[in-house]
């Protein structure tokens, strides 16, 4: 195939369709119930907050700024983006995390969120309430079709998209791509990556600013069988009797501490952003003159 005859939108849904099968289920529903989303958010703001800093950072947040917030899970980027903002919509299809996002917005007592509980795919743009100054999409790229997605953030937007994204192979992918070969007899298929979102942007005529940072981070767990059920629920293509493989595999990789049992990772993200109204409805670049 000549490289100008790639489809690249169709290359995301099927990379993203080959990582749902080898999970064993799309990633949005690791999170339906509020006691998973209540141990992510957590998770997320003990182990991450590096991460969610530095997303902060990167946003460049005014007082004034409207924000759309695509998957906002529980709302550890949506509520202090609300502290620093006119107001924040969040888009979230997850009832766990919608769930853990209610609770978060009480809690701080913010009054400046409005919610939208359905995949950013089947929200009607009349629900909304454009223009933004800002769309973020951070780590919630689940969609199939992302050059639809992509289209409906710059009718939406006024300001800046921004996405942020895994960075070539993240080492959380080690162990599946290790094991599945032996346990499935085939190998283990991971999310599409930035360099995809690079291309469909590129071929509508959009071309993104790049930011690349590290996300080096760790999973903790309390012992070794806790360790295994949270693998085991990630990749629920897995059966109890695959739990020993899995256990070899983490006592080989993991480390104790006084933390408890570790499991550490490399990251990289990378952050694609873009201002709608500097292209045309065409997808090529406006005329600036």
């Amino acid at each position: 195939m000549k490289y100008m005859e790639i489809d690249w939108n169709k290359a995301w849904a099927e990379e993203t369709e080959l990582w749902n099968q080898s999970a064993g289920k799309p990633c949005q529903g690791f999170w339906e119930d509020k006691k998973s989303a209540e141990v992510f958010a957590k998770k997320d703001i003990q182990q991450h907050q590096k991460r969610l800093e530095k997303t902060l950072s990167l946003l460049e947040l005014t007082p004034d700024m409207r924000v759309l917030d695509v998957g906002a899970g529980p709302g550890n980027l949506a509520v202090p983006m609300a502290k620093k903002t006119a107001w924040v919509t969040t888009v979230e299809p997850s009832p766990g995390m919608n769930a853990v996002l209610d609770d978060q917005i009480a809690e701080n007592r913010i009054t400046n969120i409005t919610t939208i509980r359905t995949a950013w795919e089947e929200v009607d743009i009349t629900v909304l309430t454009p223009p933004y100054d800002l769309v973020v999409a951070s780590l919630s790229l689940g969609m199939s079709d992302l050059k639809g997605a992509i289209k409906k953030m710059n009718q939406v937007c006024t300001g800046q998209v921004a996405f942020f994204w895994h960075a070539g192979i993240p080492q959380w992918e080690d162990m599946p791509r290790a094991l599945w070969p032996d346990i499935f007899a085939r190998p283990y298929h991971g999310g599409p990556k930035s360099d995809i979102i690079f291309q469909v942007l590129y071929r509508m005529g959009i071309y993104p600013e790049v930011k690349i940072f590290p996300n080096d981070f760790c999973e903790i767990f309390e012992s070794m069988d806790s360790a295994v059920s949270f693998y085991a629920r990630r990749f629920q293509i897995l059966s109890p009797e695959h739990r020993p493989i899995v256990e070899a595999y983490l006592k080989e990789h993991c480390k104790k501490d006084d933390r408890g049992l570790v499991h550490e990772f490399n990251h990289m993200i990378m952050k694609l952003s873009w201002r709608p109204n500097d292209f045309n409805q065409s997808g090529t670049q406006g005329d600036k003159r």
